[in-house]
C-alpha cells in the first residue's frame, strides 16, 4: 500500500541480494496461485513484508512453520518457480497517510487507479508497476502551527494545517503515532510536496526528520487516548433509518440483501447526506427495463444476476458475467411514429405498439444503416461536375479524446468533362467492397448518435428479431390435463383458444363464428371432437351472420338439462390456468411468445379467424381488431417473434350499415411474407386462408426507425455477457440491444459514476468525492489483494479520525472479502466451516468491527472523533443464514433489512421495519431529550402501528376489511399512510431527498396525531366511514407534509407543521360534534 506496494518497493530498492548475507534470504519451496511457501526464513515476522521472486513481487508472511513461511503474494505470481529468492524487509504492510488521500479511488493495497491508467494507458493493472499511493508532484500550501524551536512533541501532536478542498478545508498535519522529541527546526509557512522535510524533532540525541506524510501499518489500529461511549446519532436524512432504526457516529451496521434490494441505494444516501466529515468507501438501461430470458420467460434488468442466462439474437443463451451499476444522463430510445397509423396521440400511450426503452448516455446501440452509392450532376460556377455520394463505416475522433467507429456520408467532386466512367468505376468498386453486404451492422453510444448527419440519420435503424427459441411450456400442460391425449390435441387447442381470444365474450367457453363461414364451423366441430368435446351451435339474432359456439365435456348435458358450462370443462381450465383471462379481461399470455413456433401460428390463425381479415393489396397482410388492450400488446409481441412486421391503430367508435353499435377497438396490421403464409395455411376461414410458402420460411430481422430524447441523470442497470459472445441480447419486445460494460472495465465504470454524486455545503453544490476515499474491493482482483482491502479501508478511516473528524466506512461488500478469506484458507490445507469457510472468520469479522467507535485522539490539541461501519452483505440468493450474514449481525449493534418485494416495487429505502432493529435506542435518549423530547415516544408508537397492521392484514385475508372494528380500520389506513408518505422518499426531489432530523420529528407528530385523534373520536361514538370522509383533507395535509422544503429552514416549516395539527385537532372536534 502507499500503497503499499510503493512503501514495499521503496525498502526492497535499498537492498539486495549481494547487499545482504544468506540469513536474510530465502528461497521458495512450492507456489499455489497466490500462496507461496518458502524455506529458510528463520527469523523472519508475522505480516512481515517480503520480495517473492526476481520481479519484485509484494508479498505478507501470514504463517510461520520451523523455516518455513507461508506467504500470499499480492500480485499475479506467474511465472515465479522454485528456488527463485524471497527476501525480507523488516517492515510490515502499510499505507500512505497524508494530503490527497481524498477524491482518489485506490485498489485494495492503496495503488491509485488513474495514476496506473496514466502511467500505464491500459485499463488493467500491469504486474509490478510502481506508482506512489500519494502525488509526489502535488504541492500542499503548509501553515505551521504555534509551535517553536524547543517545544515538546509526542505521538499525535498536530503541528501544522493544510488545505486540501473545500469540504476538507484543515487538514491536519500529525506527528506519527509512535514518534516524540524536542523541535529542532520547523518549515515556515509556503508550498511543499509530501516528500519534503517540514519539521525536525531530537529525542536522546538522535534527530528524526518528518514530512506531511507518514506510514501505518494496515494490520494494527491506531492508538488513541480514550475510547469514548458513542452519543450522537447517524443521521441520514432517511426518515425510516434516522426514525425507527438510527445509528450512532461510531457504531457498526450491517446491510444484508439480496441482488437488486438497494444496498448501493443506501450507501450513496450515507455519502451524500450523513452528518460524517469523511466518506471512506469500499466498493445500461432504466430500472425495471424487461430483459427476455433463455427459457422465454421476462426479468426486470436489475433483478439479474451473475450466471443467468439471457435470450441471444439467434434464440441460444447468452451467460450473464457480470451486472454493472451507475448513474449517468438518460436518454429515451423510442420508435419513429411518422407514418399514418402511428400519427394520432393516442396511439403513443400503447407502449408495446411502438418500441421504447431508456438507456444511459454510453450505452451501445446495435444499428443498421443501409450501403449507398448513387451519382449525381451539379453545376457550380457555370461547370458541370460529377458527384459520387456513398456511405462509409470511418474511424472518427472526438473532441474529448474518444475515437468512434461511425457511418459517413463521403462524396467526391471531378468534372463531368472526365466523362461517366470514373463514377462507374467509384460506384463498381464500392460494390465490390461490400461483399454482398447490404447493411453495415455496427455499434454507437446514445450521446453520439446526434453525431449523425441527416441522410445517415434517417437511414439508420435498430433491429428486432423474432424468438427462434421454442420451450415446451403449453406441450407440458397438455400433458397433465383432461384433454383426449393425440397428436393432434396441441394444434386444436392453440386455435380454439385464438378463436376464444377474438370473441368478445369472456365467462364461458363459448365464442361466435361466421355462420356463413362453414369451413370453420367444421374445423370448429373437428377440433371439438379430437379434444373429447362437443361443439353447440345457437343462432344470434345480432349479427344474423353469426353463431355462438358452446365447448364442453361430452358428458356436461344429459336429460335436456343445461348446466354451467365452465364446470369441469377442460376448455376453460385452460384459458384460466394458462392466463389467457386475467382479472376477468382476456389477455395472451407472455409464455406464448416462447412457445413452439407451431403453437404461435395457429394460435394466431385462430385470431385470424376469429376477429381479423387478410388482403392481397398493396402487399399481403392481416388485420385483426379488438376491445382489450391487453389483446393487442399480446397480438403484437406473438406476431413479432415469428418475424412479422406489425403495427398498431385505435379505431374510433361508429355505427355500421346493419346498424349495429361498435365500439372503440384496436387494430393491428401485420405483415411478413412467408412468414405470414405460414399463420395463414393453418387458417380455416374462406376468406382467410392461404396456402403455406413453397420453401422454408426464414425469420429475419425486422428494421425499428428510432429517435432520441435526452432525459436528466440517473440509475442505469446493465448486463455483460461472456466475452466468447456477440454481447447482443433481446429485450422482451425483442428489441436486439448491446450488453453494458466490458469484463475488464465494467468495475471501473460503476468507480466513475460515483465521483459524479453532489452535495450541497453551504449553499454550494460540490462533488462528493472531495470528503471521499474510495478503495475498490472487486471480485476478480487478485486474491490477496482483496483481503487486504479491508484493512486499507480501515487505516484510512482511522487516520481521518484521528484529525477529529466523524467518519462513515462503508463496506459495500464485506462479502468479497470473506470470499477472498475462504480461497486464501482453502489454499492454505485448513479445516473448512459452514460453507468452506474458515472457522475464525466471526474473529476475523469481530476484530476490523471494534475497530469503529467513538474515541479522543492522541497528542494536542484535544479532538474527539469517530469511525462508523456500514457494511453492506451480499449473501448468496438473499439467504440471511449465510456464515458472513449470521456472523457479521452478531457483532454489528444495526441492522438494516432490506426486502425485495419493496425494491421491485420501486420503494426505497426498501427497509423491512419487521425485521430491522438498533441497539443503539436507549444510548440516544440523552440526545433526544436535549432536542426532541417526544421522540423516543413517537417512535414507539409508529413501530406498534406498524407491528398491529401486520397482524390485522392476516385477518383481512381471512374475513376481509369490513368485518374489522373501526379502531382497526384505523390502524391499517394510518400504517398505508406511514409506508406510503413517511418510510418511502423520493431521491430526485429537492424535498424528500434529504429530510433533516426536525422535519422527521415534525412529520412523526403529525402522522402519530392524526392516529390518535382519530381514534379518540372512534372511543367517544364516532363511526370511522364517517369520520374518514369528513376530515380527508386533514389526512391529505398529513400525507402532503412531506412536499415541505427543508431549505425554508427548521422555523418556518415548523410553523407550518403547528398550523397542520392545529387544523387537525380543529377538523376532528368539528367532526365528532
Amino acid at each position: 500500500m502507499a500503497g503499499a506496494l510503493e512503501n514495499a518497493r521503496k525498502e526492497i530498492k535499498r537492498v539486495s541480494l549481494e547487499d545482504h548475507a544468506e540469513s536474510e534470504y530465502g528461497s521458495i519451496y512450492s507456489v499455489s496461485g497466490p500462496v507461496v511457501v518458502a524455506e529458510n526464513m528463520i527469523g523472519c515476522a508475522m505480516y512481515e513484508l517480503v520480495r517473492v521472486g526476481h520481479d519484485n513481487l509484494v508479498g505478507e508472511v501470514i504463517r510461520i512453520d520451523a523455516d518455513k513461511a507461508t506467504i500470499q503474494v499480492y500480485e499475479e505470481t506467474t511465472g515465479v518457480t522454485v528456488g527463485d529468492p524471497v527476501l525480507r524487509t523488516g517492515k510490515p504492510l502499510s499505507v500512505e497517510l497524508g494530503p490527497g488521500l481524498m477524491e482518489t479511488i485506490y485498489d485494495g493495497i492503496q495503488r491509485p487507479l488513474k495514476s496506473i491508467k496514466d502511467k500505464s494507458e491500459s485499463i488493467y493493472i500491469p504486474r509490478g508497476v510502481n506508482v506512489p499511493a500519494l502525488s509526489r508532484d502535488a504541492k500542499w500550501h503548509f501553515v505551521p502551527s504555534d509551535h517553536r524551536v524547543g517545544d515538546h512533541l509526542a505521538g499525535g501532536d498536530i503541528f501544522g494545517t493544510v488545505f486540501e478542498n473545500n469540504l476538507i478545508e484543515s487538514h491536519k498535519i500529525m506527528l506519527p503515532p509512535r514518534a516524540r522529541g524536542t523541535i529542532t527546526w520547523i518549515a515556515t509557512e509556503g508550498e511543499y510536496t509530501i516528500e519534503e522535510k517540514v519539521i525536525e524533532v531530537e529525542f536522546d540525541g538522535q534527530k528524526n526528520s518528518y514530512s506531511m506524510f507518514h506510514t501505518w501499518p494496515v494490520r494494527v489500529p491506531r492508538p488513541v487516548a480514550e475510547k469514548l461511549s458513542a452519543d450522537y446519532p447517524l443521521l441520514t436524512g432517511q426518515r425510516v433509518l434516522d426514525a425507527l432504526f438510527p445509528c450512532v457516529q461510531g457504531g457498526t451496521t450491517c446491510i444484508p440483501g439480496a441482488f437488486g434490494c438497494g444496498k448501493t441505494v443506501i450507501s450513496q444516501s450515507l455519502s451524500k447526506f450523513s452528518n460524517s466529515d469523511a466518506i471512506v468507501y469500499v466498493g445500461c438501461f432504466a430500472g425495471g427495463t424487461e430483459i427476455m430470458m433463455s427459457d422465454g420467460s421476462v426479468k426486470a434488468i436489475e433483478n439479474i444476476g451473475t450466471n443467468d442466462e439471457v435470450m441471444g439474437k439467434d434464440g441460444m443463451p447468452r451467460n450473464v458475467v457480470g451486472t454493472p451499476r451507475g448513474r449517468e444522463v438518460m436518454y429515451r430510445v423510442s420508435q419513429k411514429a411518422s407514418d399514418k397509423v402511428h400519427q394520432t396521440d393516442v396511439i403513443r400511450s400503447i407502449s408495446s405498439a411502438l418500441f421504447e426503452y431508456t438507456c444511459n448516455a454510453t450505452h451501445k446501440l446495435v444499428v443498421r444503416t443501409p450501403r449507398s452509392c448513387r451519382a449525381l450532376t451539379r453545376r457550380i460556377g457555370g461547370v458541370d461536375y460529377n458527384e459520387v455520394i456513398f456511405y462509409n463505416l470511418v474511424k472518427k475522433q472526438l473532441e474529448d479524446g474518444r475515437v468512434i467507429d461511425i457511418v459517413e456520408e463521403v462524396s467526391g467532386f471531378y468534372p463531368a468533362s472526365e466523362g461517366p466512367e470514373k463514377a462507374a468505376k467509384i460506384m463498381k468498386d464500392y460494390i465490390e467492397d461490400s461483399k454482398g453486404k447490404e447493411y453495415f451492422e455496427w455499434t454507437i453510444e446514445a450521446r453520439d448518435v446526434a453525431l449523425l448527419g441527416r441522410n445517415v440519420r434517417e437511414a439508420t435503424h435498430q433491429v428486432y428479431a423474432p424468438v427462434l427459441y421454442e420451450s415446451e411450456s403449453f406441450l407440458n400442460y397438455l400433458k397433465d390435463s383432461q384433454f383426449t391425449s393425440n397428436s393432434e390435441a396441441p394444434r386444436a387447442l392453440s386455435y380454439l383458444l385464438g378463436l376464444w381470444i377474438g370473441d368478445t365474450m369472456s365467462q364461458r367457453a363459448a365464442f361466435s363464428v361466421g355462420s356463413e363461414d362453414s369451413p370453420v364451423l367444421v374445423r370448429v366441430a373437428e377440433y371439438a371432437d379430437v379434444l373429447g368435446l362437443t361443439a353447440e351451435y345457437k343462432e344470434r339474432k345480432v349479427p344474423r351472420t353469426a353463431k355462438t359456439v358452446h365447448l364442453f365435456p361430452k358428458t356436461t348435458r344429459g336429460q335436456g338439462i343445461r348446466r354451467d358450462l365452465n364446470t369441469n370443462n377442460p376448455l376453460w381450465h385452460a384459458i384460466v390456468d394458462l392466463g389467457y383471462l386475467e382479472d376477468g379481461t382476456k389477455n395472451i399470455p407472455s409464455y406464448l411468445v416462447s412457445d413452439s413456433i407451431c403453437h404461435r401460428e395457429t394460435f394466431l390463425a385462430g385470431l385470424i379467424d376469429s376477429a381479423g381479415y387478410v388482403r392481397e393489396e398493396p402487399v399481403l397482410s392481416a388485420t385483426i381488431k379488438t376491445m382489450h388492450k391487453s389483446v393487442m400488446e399480446g397480438t403484437v409481441a406473438v406476431a413479432r417473434s415469428l418475424g412479422l412486421a406489425v403495427s398498431a391503430d385505435i379505431e374510433e367508435e361508429k355505427v355500421d350499415r346493419n346498424e349495429i353499435n361498435n365500439r372503440s377497438s384496436y387494430v393491428v396490421s401485420m405483415s411478413g411474407g412467408d412468414a405470414l403464409l405460414s399463420v395463414l395455411s393453418n387458417c380455416a376461414g374462406s376468406e382467410t386462408f392461404r396456402n403455406g410458402p413453397v420453401k422454408h420460411v426464414v425469420r429475419g430481422f425486422s428494421e425499428m426507425y428510432f429517435e432520441m430524447e435526452e432525459l436528466r441523470e440517473d440509475h442505469y442497470y446493465g448486463i455483460t455477457l461472456a466475452d466468447d459472445s456477440d454481447h447482443q441480447f433481446l429485450l422482451a419486445n425483442q428489441l436486439v440491444v448491446h450488453n453494458c460494460g466490458e469484463r475488464g472495465n465494467e468495475m471501473a465504470e460503476v468507480l466513475m459514476e460515483f465521483p459524479e454524486l453532489f452535495t450541497e455545503v453551504n449553499g454550494n453544490k460540490e462533488p462528493i468525492m472531495k470528503r471521499t476515499s474510495l478503495v475498490a474491493n472487486t471480485s476478480n482482483m487478485p486474491v490477496a489483494a482483496r483481503e487486504a482491502s479491508i484493512y486499507t479501508g480501515i487505516t484510512l478511516a482511522e487516520y481521518f479520525r484521528d484529525q477529529g473528524k466523524n467518519i462513515s466506512m462503508i463496506a459495500d461488500s464485506s462479502s468479497r472479502w470473506a470470499e477472498a478469506l475462504r480461497e486464501i484458507s482453502g489454499r492454505l490445507g485448513e479445516m473448512p466451516a459452514d460453507q468452506g469457510f474458515p472457522a475464525y472468520l466471526g474473529a476475523k469479522l469481530a476484530s476490523f468491527y471494534e475497530r469503529a467507535g467513538k474515541a479522543v485522539a492522541l497528542g494536542s490539541p484535544d479532538r474527539t472523533g469517530s469511525v462508523s461501519i456500514v457494511a453492506a452483505v451480499s449473501p448468496a440468493g438473499g439467504d440471511l443464514s449465510d456464515p458472513v450474514t449470521t456472523a457479521t449481525l452478531g457483532i454489528t449493534q444495526v441492522f438494516w433489512g432490506l426486502d425485495k418485494k419493496l425494491a421491485q416495487r420501486k420503494h426505497f429505502p426498501s427497509i423491512n421495519t419487521s425485521v430491522s432493529y438498533s441497539k443503539y435506542t436507549n444510548v440516544l435518549n440523552k440526545y433526544y431529550d436535549q432536542h426532541h423530547q417526544e421522540f423516543p415516544v413517537l417512535r414507539d408508537h409508529i413501530k406498534e402501528i406498524l407491528s398491529n397492521a401486520e397482524e390485522l392484514e392476516q385477518v383481512v385475508q381471512l374475513v376481509g376489511k369490513s368485518a374489522l372494528s373501526d379502531s382497526d380500520k384505523i390502524t391499517l389506513d394510518v400504517a398505508t399512510l406511514i409506508k406510503e408518505d413517511f418510510l418511502q422518499q423520493n431521491g430526485y426531489s429537492t424535498y424528500d431527498a434529504f429530510c433533516p432530523i426536525w422535519k422527521t420529528y415534525d412529520m412523526m407528530r403529525a402522522f402519530v396525531g392524526y392516529h390518535d385523534e382519530a381514534q379518540r373520536a372512534i372511543s367517544n361514538g364516532a363511526s370511522w366511514a364517517k369520520l374518514s370522509e369528513a376530515t380527508s383533507d386533514v389526512r391529505h395535509s398529513v400525507s402532503s407534509c412531506k412536499f415541505f422544503e427543508p431549505s425554508r429552514g427548521e422555523k418556518e416549516v415548523h410553523d407550518e407543521f403547528e398550523q397542520v395539527l392545529t387544523k387537525m385537532q380543529e377538523r376532528f372536534a368539528e367532526s365528532t360534534d
